[in-house]
């Protein structure tokens, strides 16, 4: 069945296994990597700065000012610091703190052909 279609008619539901629903150092590395590169984006106010673009596309900076309200910016700043505080969190989980966390084992495949656990 196809993704598109498992939405509209879901497959019945089951149990998970415990190793389907352990963490994994990748997705942990990653969503770390997300959360302090785009909340330092954010909390920059760099989407606010009024630059080349804008004035090629017409706008104007009182217009750009309307179009981004103090209030946006501010909520926008602070969901940034948010996202990398969470991103702290998120990267230091497993050594500096929770530090009996397990993770998943990954089987990789060795030169030989035979799979291997990580």
């Amino acid at each position: 069945m196809s993704n598109i279609l498992a939405v509209f008619n879901p497959p019945p539901q089951r149990e998970l296994e415990k190793e389907e629903t352990m963490d994994c150092v990748p997705c942990q590395v990653m969503s770390t990597m997300f959360s302090v590169g785009f909340g330092s984006y954010l909390a920059s106010g760099k989407p606010f700065k009024y630059g080349k673009k804008e004035a090629k596309r017409g706008i104007s900076l009182t217009e750009f000012e309307k179009r981004n309200p103090q209030w946006w910016k501010v909520t926008l700043r602070s969901f940034g610091g948010l996202l990398i505080a969470f991103g702290f969190v998120r990267g230091t989980e497993g050594w500096l703190w929770h530090k009996n966390k397990e993770y998943k084992n990954y089987k990789k495949l060795s030169n030989d052909g035979e799979t291997q656990a990580n």
